[in-house]
């Protein structure tokens, strides 16, 4: 299988399982869950296909912006591979939204079911993790991977931030699958938040004191 036949094959799969759930789920349905599980806001079931409408805008404009990226250079290979994988991570997602939502439905709205919010949190375990081993692969761009302002000054700072952020959350992927089994729903959460902040303001800092060094260095 081709990369950009993968790339399909995630856009179908994902406004498959879309248009089966639109016209499996009542016309109301459960659309925000609050940090304790609750369902705190119902909606209409077109908004079913907000994820889908999205990830179709997403990898759209990522197939194009080779042509646009002005800081294009060096070798593009990748590309396809990261929109690929960007496609099937939002498939994943929407997969685990639908999941939720059935069974929120099924348990009469009142709670979402543990079993719902854990797969939601093994998704963005395994999106992290996915994400962390196609990171260090991403040429420096304005669309996809860590864009500081130091990481797209410096391909250097780039390509050492990235192999550093795409470790980081591989683990953090993993911690996210441990915490889905450890802990309480709400409280994996607040964890995976914490966590994901102190990664990504590491990365922030590790970016600059890179790309100051490499200034030093000159």
């Amino acid at each position: 299988m081709t990369r950009n036949q993968a790339t399909w094959l995630a856009l179908l799969l994902s406004f498959g399982a879309t248009l089966a759930a639109f016209f499996l789920f009542p016309e109301r349905i459960p659309v925000h869950w609050n940090a304790a599980g609750e369902v705190d806001r119902w909606g209409a079931k077109y908004e079913l296909w907000i994820i889908p409408a999205i990830q179709l805008a997403m990898v759209g404009f990522m197939a194009i912006w080779p042509r646009l990226d002005p800081l294009r250079r060096g070798e593009w290979k990748s590309w396809p591979l990261i929109v690929a994988v960007t496609a099937w991570v939002l498939t994943l997602t929407q997969l685990a939204v639908l999941y939720l939502t059935a069974v929120t439905l099924d348990a009469g709205g009142l709670r979402s079911p543990e079993a719902g919010l854990k797969a939601l949190l093994f998704a963005i375990g395994v999106v992290f993790i996915v994400l962390g081993n196609y990171l260090p692969k991403a040429p420096p761009n304005w669309v996809f991977g860590i864009r500081t302002p130091w990481t797209l000054t410096s391909p250097r700072v780039w390509q050492r931030v990235h192999r550093v952020g795409g470790w980081l959350f591989v683990v953090l992927g993993a911690l996210t699958l441990v915490l889905a089994v450890l802990l309480p729903p709400v409280w994996a959460l607040y964890a995976l938040l914490v966590l994901l902040g102190l990664a990504t303001l590491y990365l922030v800092v590790l970016s600059y004191l890179l790309w100051r060094a490499e200034g030093a260095q000159a």
